[in-house]
């Protein structure tokens, strides 16, 4: 969990919007000052600053935005990878002989309920223990099936899905932890700081202040980050994966 996750969203949307409206307050307030020493009522427009500003601004957004947007379709994509490895694991086991078959069909069934459980909210230390042990009993019919089924193949194709479905659900847990670099965040949230500064700095050249586009642009920009960070939020954010592949399947089976 980075520093960013452990805050609550709605308290860093405010603070980003507070500091970018500081920003924007205190260059304006830093212009009039320079104005007022010089003795000058209005001074060059600096629009030609002010726009290289915004658009390297909009190039580190987008540019993070990708590296969230990116992690998040790992996530989902490996969502769906898992359910049709446990959904092939099933179809596999059902055609093993019917001792083994019902064995690894219960348990295939409580496993399913732990992925999901899993899936939709922060994983408990008892959820973890129960995964394991559900995990070490699949393995072991997996093993007795290797030695007593009569068909080699079969019993060698549900080995690989159920390898397969162990394998896709480290990934998922790997997958949770991978965000956007605090780094990467930090200069961002610091670029933007910086630049609704040098906004307020442009709007007072001439002496007036631009109230309402200079607040639009930073409701823009706080939205923008704050989306960013939402994305960036596999366990706690508002934009979660959609886990309805492992419902369906889940469904499919009664």
């Amino acid at each position: 969990m980075t520093w960013l996750e452990a805050l609550p969203l709605t308290g860093i949307a405010l603070a980003i919007l507070a500091a970018l409206l500081v920003a924007a307050t205190v260059g304006y307030r830093g212009h009039l000052w320079l104005l007022h020493r010089s003795g000058e009522t209005e001074s060059e427009s600096h629009d030609h600053l002010l726009s290289a500003v915004l658009g390297l601004l909009a190039l580190l957004l987008g540019f993070t935005f990708s590296l969230a947007l990116n992690r998040y379709e790992a996530r989902r994509d490996l969502v769906v990878q898992e359910a049709n490895a446990i959904g092939t694991t099933w179809l596999r086991a059902q055609l093993l002989e019917p001792p083994n078959s019902a064995a690894m069909s219960n348990l295939l069934r409580a496993y399913l309920d732990t992925r999901l459980a899993w899936s939709e909210a922060d994983a408990t230390e008892d959820q973890q223990a129960q995964m394991a042990a559900l995990q070490q009993k699949l393995w072991a019919v997996t093993g007795q099936v290797m030695r007593s089924d009569p068909n080699p193949q079969l019993s060698r194709a549900v080995m690989d899905a159920m390898n397969q479905s162990f394998d896709l659900a480290e990934a998922r847990a790997a997958a949770r932890l991978a965000h956007v670099p605090d780094r990467v965040l930090s200069v961002l949230l610091l670029y933007a700081v910086l630049s609704a500064a040098m906004l307020g700095y442009t709007s007072a050249a001439k002496g007036k202040p631009q109230r309402i586009a200079t607040a639009s642009v930073v409701v823009l920009l706080t939205l923008a980050l704050v989306m960013i960070l939402d994305i960036d939020r596999p366990r706690s954010g508002a934009i979660q994966v959609s886990q309805q592949p492992l419902v369906e399947l889940k469904q499919s089976w009664r």
